[in-house]
């Protein structure tokens, strides 16, 4: 029997299945590495210019329009950017959960989920202005955590809120955080009213220096037009949505059907601090996403904003899942499914061509 034909190929032994996931179940630095490659391969389709930037990019802020301007007229270097600084995100997002023991096992999952969640559309796989604010998302988080239940804070707290308005100055939605970080602080340290002074002068801060300059350069007018004009605004819901669309919107609904189920193994067998922390995630998880109905246009971009909560949380449900195999085949369907959603445009055209 053994020298039957193909016998090689049925030990089970031998029979070897894609494996992603394992490369990132370590801790170490090294790690780095298949981190990288697999940013490069979720923007692969954008750095190849086989998938075209977004056709109605969101204009983002003042500060955002003069530093990365030139990226609506340069597709790559475009692609390029947005995949370094995703690059970075996911690094920091990695060591905010190691910093904070958020995961049971330390690992690199927090860093390839970030990754797997701010690359799922295709407007994600170019600069915008939601990619460059999300960059100050996990430094806010960080001060936020490092406030828990310790004295002498206002640093602290003024340092969270100032990060969320330097992201607020690339992407004025970014500015709805505030809302979350001003609960998360309740939650974590006893907020006090002189302390709840220092959050709003902390938000204040780079605001109003970002004004002076505008004002300076006879352009106060603008500045505050782009930066609190389309703050209180309301989704026109437009039932005419395409079949990409539709994918995208299945993708969202899935992964929020993920994290409420798993509401309960979140907080399983966790420190009260490490609850908290949840508490705080989904916070942000709520109030960005809740952001994205309060503008007129539907912008997918704007769904970056709350991604470190997104993937510290998909790190936590795969963490959860005990058959490895299970796991493995789980990322890899998300993973396919992602790539159908990028070239979908590709496979629908092809589709027509043959039927």
């Amino acid at each position: 029997m053994t020298n039957a034909p193909f016998s090689w190929f049925c030990r089970p032994s031998r029979l070897k299945l894609p494996t992603v996931l394992i490369f990132f179940r370590s801790n170490q630095i090294f790690v780095t590495i298949p981190l990288a490659l697999y940013v490069i391969l979720l923007h692969a389709g954008a750095l190849l210019g086989a998938l075209p930037p977004p056709a109605n990019p969101l204009e983002g802020g003042l500060l955002y329009q003069s530093l990365f301007g030139w990226a609506a007229t340069q597709p790559f270097f475009s692609a390029l950017t947005a995949a370094m600084l995703l690059f970075i995100q996911a690094v920091t997002v990695n060591s905010l959960a190691d910093e904070f023991r958020l995961m049971s096992e330390r690992n690199w999952f927090p860093g390839l989920f970030y990754v797997l969640a701010a690359s799922a559309f295709p407007e994600f796989l170019f600069v915008s202005a939601p990619l460059v604010a999300a960059t100050f998302v996990p430094f806010a988080l960080y001060r936020i955590f490092n406030a828990y239940q310790k004295p002498n804070v206002s640093k602290t707290i003024f340092d969270g809120a100032l990060w969320i308005g330097v992201a607020s100055l690339f992407c004025p939605s970014a500015l709805w955080l505030l809302v979350a970080a001003y609960a998360a602080y309740g939650l974590v340290q006893v907020f006090r009213l002189q302390e709840r002074f220092v959050f709003l002068v902390g938000a204040f801060v780079p605001l109003f220096l970002a004004w002076l300059w505008y004002f300076w350069a006879d352009r106060g007018g603008d500045f505050r037009s782009t930066q609190w004009g389309s703050l209180f605004q309301v989704y026109h819901f437009d039932m005419s949505i395409d079949t990409k669309g539709i994918l995208k919107l299945g993708l969202v609904c899935f992964i929020l059907l993920i994290f409420l189920g798993g509401l309960g193994s979140f907080y399983a067998r966790k420190s009260i601090q490490s609850q908290k922390f949840v508490s705080v995630l989904y916070r942000f998880l709520a109030v960005g996403g809740a952001s994205v109905l309060l503008q007129n246009e539907l912008h997918w971009e704007r769904m970056i904003l709350p991604s470190a909560a997104m993937g510290i949380f998909l790190s936590l449900s795969f963490q959860s899942i005990r058959n490895r195999l299970l796991a493995e085949l789980s990322h890899l369907a998300i993973l396919l499914f992602i790539f159908y959603i990028q070239f979908a445009d590709f496979f629908l055209n092809l589709t027509n061509s043959i039927f």
